[in-house]
């Protein structure tokens, strides 16, 4: 009984490993995970590519006012926070819908305001309970839109060793409880 305990909780290290870096949008970042808020914007979020990659386009609604369209998620751990991005726009230029992400609420551009088609990757360091998202804004919501493909993302996970230790956590239980049950009972 002890190796069959033993194989299962191996079994499960092995698989709390496997899945502790996730390959784009899954794991932890699945795209249920995230929240899409639109401010003053008919913009929008396309999960259709993921866990590959997620394509955030930019409000167009006619209003002549600013806009945001916002994905965000809250970090369950610390570190590194990695994307590729390609931006295309058919608004008169990328000024007028930039591209970037937010961290606790503060936009970073990323997106230069002269080039039309672009594209590139960013690395953030983050700590665990940040509110991490892209946007795609708007200057006036009108001429055109901007879509965003980001790919390759990648995220901070639980390190190895703490999966080790909530292993040995798990078997000591396991093996605690075997103890308990074949504890001989003494008659009276």
């Amino acid at each position: 009984m002890i190796r069959s305990t033993l194989a299962v909780t191996l079994a499960l290290i092995c698989t709390l490993s496997a899945n502790a870096a996730p390959i784009g949008f899954s794991g932890p970042y699945d795209t249920a995970n995230w929240t899409q808020s639109l401010v003053n914007s008919d913009g929008g979020v396309n999960t259709a590519g993921a866990p590959s990659s997620i394509s955030i386009t930019s409000g167009n609604n006619g209003n002549f006012l600013p806009g945001e369209t916002n994905y965000t998620i809250t970090l369950p751990y610390s570190g590194t926070v990695s994307f590729d991005w390609v931006f295309t726009t058919v608004d008169e230029a990328s000024f007028f819908d930039p591209f970037g992400y937010t961290v606790n609420g503060v936009f970073t551009q990323l997106t230069s305001d002269s080039v039309e088609n672009q594209s590139g990757n960013a690395s953030v360091n983050l700590n665990a309970g940040d509110v991490f998202g892209f946007r795609a804004n708007t200057f006036d919501n009108i001429v055109g839109r901007s879509t965003t493909v980001i790919s390759n993302f990648a995220a901070p996970v639980p390190e190895p060793a703490t999966l080790v230790v909530f292993g040995g956590i798990a078997l000591a239980g396991a093996l605690g409880y075997r103890r308990r049950k074949v504890a001989p009972t003494t008659a009276a």
